[in-house]
């Protein structure tokens, strides 16, 4: 066992969290709040937009209050590029390290 800046790391390359338990599950609520939220908001603008349907702005007592439009975007398509020029989409590939952050299920 090292430790490094007071905190016990093992020989496996993990770090005991016991002080930090009350910000994982903190984390834990956090996470299941945005998800639940998230999953809310998109309800409430799919009953929205239905509502809409081809009128892109919906009023409140005669006050615009959204608007549906639509837009175009441009954007390159990775699999439009593999397909079409696979040896151009080959040299411009790039290989980046990166690190991922998991919240485990509780146990």
């Amino acid at each position: 066992m090292s430790t490094k800046n007071s905190t016990t790391v093992s020989a496996a390359g993990s770090v005991a969290l016991d002080d930090l338990a009350h910000d994982v599950e903190l984390l834990r609520i956090v996470e299941e709040s945005i998800k639940s939220q998230s999953k809310l908001k998109d309800e409430l603008r799919s009953r929205l937009k239905e509502r809409l349907g081809d009128q892109v702005t919906g009023t409140i007592n005669g006050l615009a209050v959204v608007e549906y439009t639509n837009d175009s975007r441009v954007f390159t398509s990775p699999k439009l590029v593999q397909e079409r020029f696979p040896d151009v989409a080959r040299m411009c590939e790039d290989i980046i390290p990166v690190r991922k952050f998991k919240l485990l299920p509780a146990a």
